[in-house]
């Protein structure tokens, strides 16, 4: 490569550890760099050719046994990850030991080291096959201990999932859901908790934002295999997930404990927004997705009573994160007042001559009309 593409690539992936990091684990500290991460790879490398390697990150704050990353790349490149050795002696390499790419090119990867180390690590691009130029785009590193990223035990023997659908929203729910069979949940690894709802709580996933449906389903299977096989939880770790277009997944059924809130998931249910929604990304928080926001929200107050004063923003409960994002948190006033104040319907005159049907149908325009935003 040329001097000055080096240059850049490696400014580019060093902008992987200025990231957040994922749910209440360290990052890497580093120089705020561009988000998300590009990095452009050149056509003609020979398979088995590592063809970009950052620099060494800076001494992370804690030690680590094992590295997330996610993001898109594309097929026949691989990342892996190196160690900073003591003196001049070779960093130590790690191919990942769980790589999941989907077919829109979504991906994540977990390396594991054999103990837990407070090292400067890098990381570096391999041709794993391909004669291709390609992008790879990165949303998000982590660092975590294994052991203290499980939730629950570890189940000695195989465990069985029958779903209850007494933990379940009815079929009767006031909005079109998307169930887990219809997106292919895979099953809970462990037994779910259950709990009774009491309050709820607004995320954004700060992942991929999806173009299509599709894409959206695509993106629940990733989370949901990063949260179980990443992370090591029990389940996705949210309880409704809403994509741009408004369409609303089933994550872990209501009546369970989630895992989106640390120390606070315990009558918590957690709905995120699919996409990143804080500086300097600033993702489209679409009137679809605000509607369907507001029709679990105002189905969680109707159903479990639960008050104005009991709908949080993830910040409000967790000082060290940025979730729901700058731009989401500064819509929470006008997502409490759409599910706890909401304005009434406009009534029509009762003299204009309108067959029922036909008072109903503009009724529910003038409505739309009302919530839209100006």
């Amino acid at each position: 490569m040329h001097r000055h593409v080096i240059t850049t690539l490696t400014a580019l992936l060093l902008a992987v550890f200025s990231l957040p990091a994922f749910a209440d684990d360290q990052d890497i500290q580093i120089e705020t760099l561009p988000y998300p991460v590009r990095i452009d790879i050149a056509a003609g490398h020979m398979k088995g050719a590592r063809c970009f390697e950052s620099d060494f990150s800076r001494l992370p704050s804690a030690p680590f046994d094992t590295v997330l990353v996610q993001g898109l790349i594309p097929d026949g490149l691989r990342l892996d990850m190196a160690l900073k050795a003591d003196g001049a002696a070779e960093p130590a390499r790690y191919e990942p030991v769980l790589f999941r790419r989907f077919p829109n090119g979504r991906f994540w990867a977990k390396y594991t080291l054999p103990s837990a180390v407070r090292r400067q690590l890098a990381f570096s691009v391999v041709n794993a096959g391909t004669r291709e130029a390609g992008t790879i785009t990165i949303y998000g590193t982590e660092l975590l201990k294994a052991a203290l990223s499980r939730e629950g035990a570890e189940q000695a023997q195989a465990f069985v999932y029958t779903p209850d659908p007494a933990l379940s929203v009815p079929a009767a729910v006031p909005f079109k859901l998307v169930r887990r069979a219809d997106w292919n949940a895979a099953p809970p690894k462990e037994p779910f908790t259950p709990h009774k709802p009491g309050f709820f709580t607004l995320h954004h996933t700060q992942w991929h934002y999806p173009a299509t449906y599709d894409d959206a389903v695509t993106e629940m299977r990733l989370i949901q295999d990063f949260h179980q096989n990443g992370r090591g939880w029990i389940d996705i770790g949210y309880h409704f997930l809403i994509d741009p277009a408004g369409n609303i997944f089933e994550g872990r059924p209501i009546g369970v404990v989630g895992a989106h809130t640390k120390n606070k998931n315990t009558g918590n249910v957690g709905i995120s927004i699919m996409g990143s929604y804080h500086p300097p990304v600033h993702d489209v928080f679409t009137p679809a997705t605000e509607k369907s926001f507001a029709a679990v929200g105002s189905y969680i107050k109707d159903t479990y009573t639960v008050n104005v004063s009991s709908f949080y923003a993830h910040r409000d409960l967790q000082k060290d994160t940025d979730c729901p994002g700058d731009d989401l948190y500064a819509k929470k006033g006008e997502l409490r007042d759409l599910i706890f104040a909401p304005k009434p319907a406009p009534e029509l005159p009762a003299d204009i001559p309108l067959l029922p049907a036909q008072r109903r149908a503009l009724s529910l325009l003038l409505s739309s009309i009302e919530a839209s935003p100006q």
